[in-house]
């Protein structure tokens, strides 16, 4: 009946452009000066290329993209500024690739190719291609070809993928995301989507590779700062689902010791926010598969000693963790903090009252149980927490009743007198484990004959 979250399955969309990409790739230390203006015809491309980016209608653009390819196929392959040419080609095939009834996948006449012109072009290789030679020839302009890959286009490409992916349609989103990688090689988005792709169809080597170098490049720039966070979060899920999967401990050692670092470069960034409680949640399943629950009253140092301060769903994160790791009065201490915040939570309700029931608090437990039932009259296993609370507490009634009257001795008979028992100091129960104190919740009355009635009540 524990409620336990998973690192959300969701992705970041891609809302804009992102144009303004310029340090995708961190500072160069060389500026990038690609020469666009030779031989003539380039530098008629490249103002072509300039004047349709501003075209205010789509008429005037694809005038100028068709002007440009004009130039760009009178210069020929054998040029002596190959990176130029790379450059201005790349930049119009983007162009062209933005055009709705263009895309990714046109005829070649349609944007202007004469020599086979019924042939059909994929956009996306051929504009990698060309920007390639220039990222080959000269690196320092890698982060001018990012703006330029990081078009609509690529946006578009991003989001399905991601969209294909959020309604479980894999082979669509790997496509996608290939199709996305292709565009755009320098971003991370395409990887993690391929990655959690590769992740869903159990191959995890590929999923760990994808992992680590969406967590590459999104290093590079802070603009990517959520994606990374994302990426360590999938990175450390995968491996301790490994860890546990394993069969001894020299094969989870490996993915124990990745999934911790993931988890712990999380809790380290100040800026981790939503993320952090998915690390905190990782690094509750790592503790338990490599047998060192002991650590996590320092990882939950925080919750534990100031419930107050954590939103509910972190208190009912960390109460599950700390129960599955059977420390229940950790696990109750931070479900009772969740109760304060919402008191009629079916979850909280059941989740508190089964860490006190372990915890032999049956008396606690009863008047959550009891609420539990009435917010969710037809739910099976809330009976049964009633009925065990009823139980613990007809049972402690009469274990406490046998203690302090055992069966009396024979009685000696003197006459005129009648018979006599001696007396016998009652005994207190066993004191119960120490707990921290329950939330505030109806009292409930002494109870030993009661609490047996109640019980065959509900039984019957």
């Amino acid at each position: 009946m524990f409620v336990f979250d998973r690192p959300f399955a969701r992705l970041l969309g891609v809302a804009s452009a992102l144009v303004g990409a310029a340090g995708a790739l961190g500072a160069q230390q060389k500026a990038c000066e690609v020469n666009e203006s030779r031989p003539t015809a380039l530098g008629r491309a490249s103002l072509a290329v300039m004047t349709a980016t501003g075209a205010k209608t789509p008429e005037a653009q694809r005038k100028q993209l068709l002007n440009a390819m004009k130039q760009l196929q009178s210069i020929g392959d054998k040029t002596d500024n190959p990176a130029g040419k790379g450059f201005v080609y790349g930049k119009t095939l983007v162009l062209w690739a933005s055009l709705p009834e263009i895309g990714l996948t046109a005829k070649r006449g349609a944007i202007g190719i004469t020599e086979n012109p019924e042939g059909m072009i994929d956009l996306a290789a051929t504009l990698d291609s060309a920007f390639g030679v220039v990222e080959a020839a000269m690196p320092e302009c890698i982060a001018e070809t990012v703006k330029w890959r990081g078009q609509k286009p690529w946006v578009d490409m991003v989001n399905k993928a991601i969209e294909r992916l959020n309604a479980d349609d894999a082979d669509s989103a790997a496509y996608a995301a290939q199709r996305a990688i292709t565009l755009n090689p320098f971003a991370p988005y395409g990887f993690v989507v391929l990655a959690n792709v590769r992740q869903r169809q159990q191959k995890t080597t590929e999923a760990f590779v994808l992992y680590r170098k969406s967590i590459d490049l999104a290093a590079k720039d802070t603009m990517y700062d959520d994606i990374r966070r994302q990426s360590l979060v999938y990175l450390g899920t995968l491996a301790v689902d490994s860890a546990e999967a394993a069969t001894d401990a020299a094969g989870r050692k490996p993915y124990v010791d990745q999934a911790r670092a993931a988890f712990e470069g999380i809790l380290a960034d100040k800026g981790a926010g939503e993320s952090a409680a998915n690390a905190r949640q990782g690094l509750c399943r790592v503790a338990i598969v490599s047998g060192d629950t002991g650590s996590l009253r320092q990882t939950y140092k925080d919750p534990l000693e100031n419930t107050a301060a954590y939103a509910y769903s972190d208190l009912m994160n960390a109460g599950v963790c700390m129960a599955r790791a059977e420390m229940s009065s950790e696990a109750a201490k931070l479900f009772a903090g969740a109760y304060d915040k919402n008191p009629y939570h079916r979850d909280v309700l059941s989740n508190l009252s089964i860490v006190l029931l372990r915890e032999n608090q049956h008396d606690r437990a009863l008047p959550l149980a009891s609420r539990l039932v009435t917010v969710e009259p037809n739910n099976a296993e809330n009976l049964q927490l009633l009925v065990l609370s009823y139980a613990g507490i007809a049972q402690r009634a009469r274990a406490t009743r046998l203690a302090g009257n055992p069966p009396a001795a024979p009685a000696t008979k003197t006459a005129g007198k009648a018979p006599a028992t001696k007396a016998r100091a009652t005994k207190a129960a066993p004191a119960a484990p120490a707990a921290p104190a329950a939330p505030a919740a109806p009292a409930t009355p002494r109870l030993s004959g009661a609490a047996t009635d109640s019980l065959f009540r509900i039984e019957k």
